[in-house]
C-alpha cells in the first residue's frame, strides 16, 4: 500500500495540498481516480508521491507485507529513480516519448532499463530474449503490435496515449500514476484508451492512481474516487458520489440533484 501522510506543499502564499492524508493500493490492482478542479493540487499531490517535488511537511509511506508481516518504510527523501525501482511508476499528461524511435525500440528501451540491461536497444543478442518476451507481451497487451515498427512521432494521439502507458508497464510497476491519460484524446479514442489501461493494470493487479476531468470514466471504471479542492480532501468514496452527494456535484459540475 502507498500512503499520503499529512502532506503539505505551498508555492509562495499558495498551499496547494494542505494536510493531505491517503492511502492507495489498499487493495491489489485497485484503481483510484482524482478528481476536482482546476488548481486544486491534483498534480501537486501525483508530484509529491513520485518524488519530483519534495513536501513542506508530512511524509510518503510504502506498506511492504514480508514473512513477518507488514512493514512500512518512508520514502519521503528518495529520489524519483529509486522510487521507479521500487515499484512506483508515473506516466505524465504530456506524452514523453523516443519520437524517432519505433514503437518496439520505444517499449524495449524501458525493459532494458527495467532489467538493467542498457548495452544493446536497437538490436538484441541471446541475453535479450526474457527482454524481448516482455516487449511483445507489452505490445499486445497495448494493442500496439500491428504499429510495432512504425516510428513514434507518426502515431495518431490514442495510440501514442498507449505507447507512453505501455512504457510505464515496461518499468515493472507496482503503483502507476496516470496524469489524465485521456487529455487530448478524441471522444471516439477515450474509451478504446482507458478500457485498454484497465485492462491491463487489472491483468497485472497493479494498483493505478489516476487524475481524471472525464465524469463518465471516472462513473465507468473507478473503484474509489478522490475529490481535492483548494488542496484538501473534499470527499472520498465510490464513484456513485457524483450522482448521490449534491455539494459536490455542485463543486465539481456546477449543478444539483434537481437540475
Amino acid at each position: 500500500m502507498l500512503e499520503a501522510r499529512n502532506l503539505v506543499k505551498e508555492f509562495g502564499k499558495l498551499r496547494a495540498t494542505d494536510d493531505v492524508s491517503l492511502q492507495f493500493g489498499t487493495e491489489s490492482g485497485e484503481m483510484v481516480f482524482i478528481v476536482g478542479p482546476n488548481g486544486a493540487g491534483k498534480t501537486t499531490l501525483i508530484n509529491l508521491l513520485t518524488g519530483l517535488l519534495e513536501p513542506d511537511e508530512g511524509s510518503v509511506v510504502m506498506h511492504e507485507q514480508t514473512d513477518d508481516g507488514t512493514v512500512e518504510r518512508d520514502i519521503t527523501e528518495m529520489r524519483p529513480d529509486r522510487r521507479v525501482k521500487e515499484g512506483l511508476v508515473r506516466s505524465f499528461q504530456i506524452v514523453h516519448l523516443f519520437e524517432e524511435m519505433t514503437v518496439r525500440e520505444n517499449v524495449r528501451t524501458a525493459a532494458l532499463s527495467n532489467h538493467d540491461k542498457f548495452t544493446k536497444v536497437r538490436s538484441l543478442d541471446d541475453e535479450h530474449e526474457a527482454v524481448e518476451a516482455d516487449v511483445d507481451a507489452l505490445l499486445e497487451q497495448f494493442r500496439l503490435e500491428d504499429v510495432a515498427d512504425e516510428v513514434a512521432e507518426t502515431l495518431p494521439h490514442g495510440d501514442r496515449k498507449l505507447l507512453d502507458v505501455a512504457i510505464s508497464f515496461a518499468l515493472d510497476p507496482n503503483y502507476l500514476l496516470l496524469d489524465e491519460p485521456t487529455s487530448g484524446v478524441g471522444a471516439e479514442e477515450k474509451e478504446y484508451v482507458i478500457e485498454t489501461v484497465v485492462e491491463a493494470s487489472k491483468e497485472q493487479n497493479v494498483s493505478t492512481v489516476t487524475i481524471e476531468h472525464d465524469m463518465d470514466i471516472v462513473r465507468t471504471y473507478a473503484d474509489r474516487m478522490v475529490a481535492l479542492v483548494e488542496g484538501e480532501v473534499f470527499r472520498e468514496g465510490p464513484p456513485t458520489l457524483l450522482d448521490t452527494d449534491d455539494d459536490l456535484r455542485q463543486t465539481l459540475l456546477g449543478v444539483s440533484e434537481d437540475e
